[in-house]
């Protein structure tokens, strides 16, 4: 049990929201089933998730032992490097070509994605299925989430870059000396686990932002960086209900991924194919699109983006009670 804003008693739940999130999916793909509806709304859905997903190979080098043995080896390895860099630096400009391209393609799904994002809840909250028109109407809120997931995509570029600068740099060049060895693979085994940390803290922000920041956006016609002012104060009040809702959140997804990876199997990769995988799984992303705003909502009814009538923005400037 919790407080809320009058200091009455407060009875927040995990079950219910998502309870109440897969009704919500049920009334909008199966009362009744319309497949053009389910098409045109897993196309919303796609579109919100071009730039969330993790896809991309996982690489694995294979380090010969013998590098570590001797370190004059990775001397002249990488001496070898420099001199074919030198030879073929006519390749430079078709590089910086390519990576300048690949960037544009990113930042353009980054970009689509915001915008679809609010297309896609507005679909979910009106049982509906349109593109164009909220396409239109979401135009600035969709810019604002754009900049601020850029900005958010750089700041942790720059984190990770000084974390590699500061601990995986000198820890390398510690392998050089035997008598240093050790420190050597202290300092990977601390600079991995600082990895991980900010990659659970980054995970854990996106959380927040795709199931109550965006809704709060939504909601209150907010700008990304008034939506976080609006949050941020009832995520300082209640961490441990919205840490627990992303363990919550975790816990169902796991049996859900080992599903998802079954019907891959069994229908030969087509689930995990652009657009058709999103349509056969819809109920997921309905549901899971609904679930951040219903659990929110248990805090205050006026964050309730199901609700009819939208209550004035200065409403959620309040703190929460403790």
């Amino acid at each position: 049990m919790d407080r809320d804003l009058d200091g009455g008693l407060m009875a927040i739940s995990f079950v219910d929201p998502l309870s109440r999130a897969v009704e919500r999916m049920r009334q909008t793909l199966f009362q009744p089933f319309n497949l053009v509806k389910w098409l045109v709304l897993g196309f919303s859905a796609w579109l919100a998730g071009l730039a969330s997903g993790a896809g991309g190979g996982t690489g694995a080098s294979n380090l010969d032992q013998q590098n570590w043995d001797h370190p004059g080896d990775i001397v002249h390895d990488l001496g070898h490097a420099w001199d074919w860099f030198l030879e073929n630096i006519f390749l430079l400009p078709l590089g910086l070509l390519l990576i300048s391209l690949v960037l544009v393609v990113v930042l353009l799904l980054l970009w689509i994605s915001s915008r679809a994002k609010f297309v896609f809840l507005d679909n979910v909250v009106h049982d509906r299925a349109h593109i164009v028109e909220p396409w239109k109407r979401f135009q600035r809120l969709g810019n604002s989430l754009f900049l601020w997931r850029f900005g958010f995509v750089v700041a942790c570029f720059v984190v990770l870059m000084g974390v590699a600068l500061l601990v995986f740099a000198p820890a390398a060049t510690l392998s050089f000396n035997d008598a240093v060895r050790g420190l050597s693979f202290a300092g990977m085994f601390f600079g991995v686990l600082l990895v991980l940390v900010i990659a659970l803290v980054i995970a854990f922000v996106l959380l927040l932002l795709e199931n109550f920041v965006i809704p709060i956006m939504y909601r209150f016609d907010l700008k990304a960086t008034e939506a976080w002012r609006a949050f941020l104060p009832w995520l300082r009040a209640h961490p441990g209900w919205f840490f627990l809702y992303g363990l919550f959140v975790l816990l169902v997804a796991i049996p859900l991924l080992f599903v998802i990876a079954l019907l891959v199997c069994c229908t030969c990769c087509i689930v995990a194919l652009p657009y058709v995988g999103t349509v056969i799984l819809l109920p997921l992303w309905v549901s899971y699109r609904a679930l951040g705003p219903e659990f929110l909502a248990q805090f205050d009814p006026k964050f309730d983006v199901f609700a009819m009538a939208l209550p004035q923005i200065p409403e959620i400037a309040a703190e929460p009670s403790e």
